[in-house]
């Protein structure tokens, strides 16, 4: 008898094992981490925690610490949620296009990204992002979406960030530049980005975590500093609806040979100078 029972035991044991392994292995599972590759390019995804977008690596540089993202339903008196806090499933980790598929009872928002990436050495990348919110509840709701950015270009706290216009933003630093462009793609009038914010780490993340409802103060430049900003659209949806909205990451990334060659020949050039003076 108790052989049968350790016997029984060990079968349910393998039996859970291998249930679960098919649930972690299960196409458009829910994953912890999802990574999209394309040439000289990887992108890291923590799915479950604020960390979220939290590495860009090109031709070995990480360029990334964090991109997030954030919403919010009027008449939600705790503010801004960050969706990993949203259930949520994702396909294509390791390919080129990932698709994240977020689903409650009030809405369900999709998110795709495309990776393109370079050849190696080339030091550019370009990252699309693009959004899809519909109102599956039975009633008309204001949806406001947050991007929070925190992006790493410098050996030290020496970046700048400026907002070109309401749409548009560039962060330049000693190690690159990135260039985000917002676009309305269509949908039932989705509106551009409504407000945006320059700041340095971490005053707009801590407003978006503050627990109450806020806007950003559309301030349009910040630095030198550890700077970060940040995009809000807010969407009127009605019922059944669907807004939809995307944005361009670009990055260029200097190559270390193109750096060491340009400092080259600026010595050259002064030493020159010297001999001729």
């Amino acid at each position: 008898m108790r052989g049968f029972m350790i016997s029984a035991v060990w079968r349910f044991g393998i039996l859970t094992c291998v249930c679960m392994l098919g649930i972690l292995c299960a196409p458009g599972s829910a994953m912890a981490q999802v990574t999209i590759t394309e040439e000289n390019s990887t992108v890291n995804i923590v799915t479950n925690s604020q960390a979220g977008m939290n590495s860009w690596t090109i031709d070995g540089h990480n360029v990334l610490d964090q991109q997030w993202f954030w919403y919010r339903l009027d008449g939600d008196p705790t503010g801004q949620h960050s969706i990993d806090t949203l259930p949520a499933t994702y396909s294509g980790s390791g390919s080129d296009v990932v698709t994240a598929t977020y689903t409650v009872p009030a809405f369900t928002l999709t998110i795709k990204y495309t990776l393109l990436g370079s050849p190696s050495g080339d030091g550019t990348s370009d990252l699309g992002i693009s959004f899809k919110v519909k109102n599956t509840s039975g009633t008309s709701t204001n949806f406001h979406f947050f991007e929070y950015s925190n992006f790493v270009l410098g050996t030290g706290p020496s970046d700048t960030v400026q907002f070109l216009n309401s749409n548009a933003v560039s962060q330049v630093g000693s190690l690159g530049s990135v260039y985000e462009n917002a676009a309305v793609t269509g949908g039932s009038g989705s509106p551009a980005p409504m407000h945006h914010e320059a700041d340095v780490v971490f005053n707009t993340l801590n407003k978006l975590n503050a627990g109450s409802p806020q806007i950003l103060n559309d301030s349009t430049n910040a630095g030198p500093g550890d700077v970060t900003w940040a995009f809000e659209w807010d969407l009127p949806i009605n019922p059944g609806a669907t807004s939809q909205f995307s944005k361009d990451i670009n990055i260029v990334v200097p190559e270390p040979s193109t750096v060491a060659l340009v400092g080259a020949s600026l010595i050259s050039l002064l030493a020159m100078r010297r001999r001729r003076a």
